[in-house]
């Protein structure tokens, strides 16, 4: 029976540990606009060109690369290996797949859930 109860909390604490864990590469819109974002900031947006540029508009200085070229232009990142890259679409769905590309591939980045609809645009949008 102690047996069992060791076992049962062993997982749940191993459980707990993973989801801790997992949440470092998220950050919600809201939170990563308030407490985060700056002039340094390294964003990556992974819309198309059409929407970098559309009706959501962009974060200033956000580099584009869509989600379709990420894995093939990595090279055009490699100077931002030792800093995190914040990825951002428009919902935080193809920048959660971009985020697991940088990662997979030995860079530091954080999906920015909520995305571009959850922006705020008079902060710091050209």
């Amino acid at each position: 029976m102690m047996k069992n109860k060791f076992l049962i909390i062993f997982f749940i604490l191993t459980f707990s540990l993973m989801m801790c864990s997992k949440n470092k590469d998220v950050i919600m819109m809201e939170e990563f606009q308030s407490s985060i974002l700056d002039k340094n900031t390294i964003v990556l947006d992974v819309r198309t060109e059409e929407e970098y540029f559309g009706p959501l508009g962009h974060i200033e200085n956000a580099i584009l690369i869509p989600i379709q070229e990420l894995q093939s232009r990595l090279d055009e990142l490699n100077q931002f290996k030792n800093e995190t890259i914040y990825v951002v679409c428009r919902s935080g769905q193809r920048s959660n797949v971009g985020k697991d590309i940088l990662n997979a591939n030995n860079f530091r980045a954080v999906n920015v859930d909520g995305g571009m609809i959850s922006w705020r645009p008079e902060n710091s949008e050209r």
